[in-house]
């Protein structure tokens, strides 16, 4: 089974989906010009779906759950299917599982729980996760930048935001234009104190204005967030964008977040107790522009306090960033 027109399928049922919708209208595959009796669907996470009709219940256990690869028995109306899943980030491997479970089915006749539950178990290898949970830190640093992306990029620049989103390419600010860059920070504390990593963190790149996101949350074991919620969300607003989806996606995997850690002890939930903007100017706390680390000392640390400093409107924040549309023509993944 051709693994792109799997994809390219996925990828349409994703755009056509109302939101609120739990799965998309579910799209059949063909064989050349015969239409079989299994179909492709695409849920609210944006989770992949390949579904093919049982006659009844796995007669033998289903293989466990990895690295979000799924197999599941699932009912489309009344019938009776086995539900194969996966997290979009990997469709192109989850392509290639889903053509041999499909040329298994329907074009060698095996029973589609047997074939199914053989095909996957051979590919566990490929599946088992290489990686640690993503820390508690970088959890929570993510979900700081995931909030500034949710409610001030996103609603400035729409799925154009997602390409000015740097923090996972490691760059000196989590968000960066031609003409503004913002620095997230995001803490548990009870106050607005953020430790600083670098010695040019706080300083403006040449002729570009720089704001300063504070992001306050409280951890709880009863939180109603987490960074699989604000995924989510995100992805419910860029869905029907091909680029941006892809390259949300790509820079959450650079951050080594998992969609194994939905299930996992180790995802920190938590509620959003404040989150403030501020100008990177004279009065912000920060060390003087032309500091330079003495002789032999490598790095430095620094905690700086944002009290009593001016905040800054979020409406006028929203506004001033949507005024940079008209100059990201040149970007290669934003069109004019």
């Amino acid at each position: 089974m051709n693994s792109e027109a799997l994809i390219s399928s996925w990828r349409g049922l994703r755009a056509q989906r109302s939101p609120g919708e739990e799965l998309t209208r579910t799209a059949p595959i063909t064989r050349g010009d015969e239409e079989t009796q299994l179909q492709l669907a695409v849920d609210a996470a944006g989770t992949l779906h390949l579904l093919a009709p049982v006659a009844s219940l796995p007669k033998r256990e289903l293989p466990p759950d990895y690295n979000g690869l799924r197999l599941r028995h699932a009912r489309l109306g009344e019938i009776d299917c086995l539900d194969l899943q996966s997290p979009p980030a990997h469709e192109i491997m989850f392509a290639a599982l889903c053509g041999q479970v499909i040329d298994a089915i329907h074009d060698e006749g095996r029973d589609p729980w047997s074939a199914a539950v053989s095909i996957v178990r051979s590919w566990q290898s490929a599946w088992r996760p290489l990686r640690q949970p993503m820390s508690r830190r970088d959890q929570i640093g993510l979900a700081g930048e995931l909030l500034m992306l949710r409610f001030v990029w996103l609603p400035a620049l729409g799925p154009d935001a997602v390409h000015l989103w740097s923090g996972p390419d490691k760059e000196r600010h989590d968000f960066v234009s031609q003409q503004l860059h913002m620095e997230v920070k995001t803490t548990t504390r009870s106050r607005s104190e953020h430790e600083i990593s670098r010695v040019d963190q706080l300083t403006p790149s040449d002729g570009r204005r720089l704001l300063f996101a504070s992001v306050l949350l409280e951890e709880s074991a009863a939180g109603v967030q987490s960074v699989a919620t604000l995924t989510d969300a995100v992805i419910e607003e860029i869905r029907r964008d091909a680029a941006a989806t892809d390259g949300f996606m790509t820079r959450l995997n650079a951050m080594n977040w998992s969609d194994e850690m939905r299930r996992s002890p180790e995802l920190v939930r938590f509620h959003v107790r404040d989150a403030q903007i501020f100008e990177v100017d004279e009065e912000f706390p920060r060390l003087p522009q032309d500091f330079c680390l003495p002789l032999g000392v490598l790095s430095i640390r620094y905690t700086i306090s944002l009290a009593n400093l001016p905040v800054l409107d979020s409406a006028e924040v929203i506004n001033d960033i949507s005024h940079l549309r008209s100059r990201l023509k040149s970007h290669p993944y934003i069109s004019a």
